[in-house]
């Protein structure tokens, strides 16, 4: 007789690859142990489905065992389920600790779902579908109507910063907004943070959000330019910022402030828009098209095209967002047109 344990772990590795194949996006987890006779599998799912396909599935096998399966988001919660990055900057971990690897950023203003809690750290789920880990210091939590007031802008103009820095009564910097984060603008010019501190503009800029399609329309050329304002900027797994970013973050980031809301990953980015023929040279891709690249077959970079082989993007071989060409023979561009693997566009002729 097959071992009980295998059993059970098959069942759930056949409901794992067909319902919650991308641990970025939904959670499945869970423990089996023996316990007075039986078998208790205790975790918890973002998918209904599984949860019933791990039934369905479990009984089956005849054996002596209980499923104790909860769903998320923890329906322990209650109402006060979302919330609203209030720090300028929020990593959100693969694990509740800090030591643990950064998947992600939230920047301010940025609504988040919140799923389960453990300790100090909430898992949530962000606007781009991603789940991860956020400590709760970097939150600012809510019901569903407080989270859509904020959304809605009640209250005030929304606006949005690009790099802005913020000042209190004594002009003191006390908050240092990244671009893309979101917030007020109140009676008298001041600005609220989703946790209802106030200041003045004392730096940078911000624009409001019924004019960022004026500024930065949904074009290659703009879009091109938003990304050249990166330039140099280090290079950060998991970063979205100018502080420190990575390939797919540079690349969600600058369509985002362009009103195109993109995944999160490289890979996820590779399934959005349509396939174009890049030409021998890569002479036919036009500004704002996406180069991605793999290594054994799997999408792992992207880059933006700025009109035919040249490109931007953030790479760890040149330190930060810099330039190469996909026709050049530096070492790099030679090697990036070697693991070329789809141009996808995503604008409109």
């Amino acid at each position: 007789m097959a071992d009980p344990l295998k059993k059970i772990r098959a069942v759930a590795r056949k409901v794992r690859r067909e319902l919650v194949p991308d641990p970025r996006v939904e959670v499945l987890e869970l423990r089996t142990r023996p316990v007075d006779g039986l078998y208790l599998i205790t975790g918890q799912t973002t998918v209904p489905a599984a949860a019933d396909a791990l039934r369905t599935g479990l009984t089956e096998l005849g054996l002596p065992l209980e499923l104790k399966l909860r769903l998320l988001p923890d329906p322990d919660l209650g109402a006060r389920c979302e919330a609203v990055i209030r720090a300028p900057i929020a990593p959100v971990y693969r694990r509740p600790t800090m030591n643990s690897t950064q998947l992600t950023q939230y920047v301010l203003g940025h609504r988040v779902t919140l799923l389960s809690r453990r300790a100090r750290f909430w898992r949530i789920r962000g606007e781009d579908g991603h789940v991860g880990w956020v400590h709760r210091g970097y939150l600012a939590r809510g019901d569903n109507q407080w989270a859509l007031a904020w959304e809605r802008a009640e209250g005030g103009d929304p606006v949005v910063s690009l790099g802005a820095e913020l000042i209190d009564d004594d002009h003191t910097t006390f908050a240092r907004l990244p671009w893309g984060a979101r917030i007020l603008q109140v009676a008298g010019g001041m600005i609220r943070l989703p946790d209802g501190r106030t200041g003045r503009l004392g730096g940078g800029e911000v624009v409001p959000a019924d004019r960022l399609a004026d500024r930065f329309p949904a074009r290659g050329e703009s879009i091109t330019r938003t990304a050249r304002r990166w330039m140099g900027a280090p290079y950060l797994w998991g970063g979205v910022t100018p502080n420190g970013v990575d390939c797919s973050g540079l690349i969600q980031a600058s369509y985002w402030i362009h009103g195109i809301a993109l995944p999160r990953d490289s890979d996820m980015q590779a399934r959005v828009g349509a396939e174009v023929d890049p030409g021998d040279r890569f002479q036919d891709l036009r500004a704002g098209d996406l180069v991605f690249f793999a290594e054994r077959n799997r999408v792992n970079h992207v880059a933006m095209s700025l009109g035919g082989s040249p490109i931007i993007h953030a790479a760890a071989s040149n330190g930060g967002v810099g330039l190469n060409d996909l026709a050049g023979e530096g070492e790099l561009d030679v090697w990036l047109g070697e693991v070329f693997h789809i141009a996808r566009r995503l604008l409109p002729d």
